[in-house]
Formats: structure tokens, C-alpha cells, sequence
């Protein structure tokens, strides 16, 4: 992946997590789902985030309006998809 696609935001949690799994190769992976929320300016900009097997762990303790930094990968979806 490349460098531009790298994210560093700080936000408030909008809503608990979400937990689910699915199965690849057949294991187990656990996965988190939540969305942050950012003003900016009048507005506000939403991220949806999924984390997946052991990080999923830590959003337990995630709480709704927690300020959460997140570190990661962006990956872009188009409406429609």
C-alpha cells in the first residue's frame, strides 16, 4: 500500500462498535465496525472503520463520543459498489 493512502485522525466515536466474524482459510477472524465523527469548520466529516482479528479486541472499551486516534490505511469505496 502506498504512503498517500495512510491515515491519522482524531475523532469522536459516533456510535458503539459493531462486532462480527467470518471465516478465511478456515479460522476465525473477529472484526470491529464503528464510525468516527470530525467537525470541520460548520460541518462534520464521518470515517468508517473496521478492525480486524486481535486489534478488534481493543474496541470493547470503546465507549459512544470517546475520542479515538486511529493509524491505518485508508481504503476509498464509491457509491454504488
Amino acid at each position: 500500500m502506498d504512503k498517500e493512502k495512510m491515515i491519522n485522525i482524531n475523532a469522536s466515536l459516533l456510535e458503539e462498535p459493531v462486532f462480527s466474524s467470518f471465516e478465511k482459510d478456515g479460522e476465525e477472524v473477529k472484526v470491529a465496525n464503528f464510525t468516527l465523527a470530525k467537525k470541520y469548520g460548520g460541518g462534520k466529516e464521518y470515517t468508517k472503520c473496521s478492525v480486524y482479528g486481535e486489534k478488534s479486541e481493543m474496541a470493547r472499551e470503546f465507549k459512544k463520543g470517546d475520542l479515538i486516534h486511529v493509524f491505518g490505511y485508508f481504503q476509498g469505496k464509491s457509491q454504488g459498489r
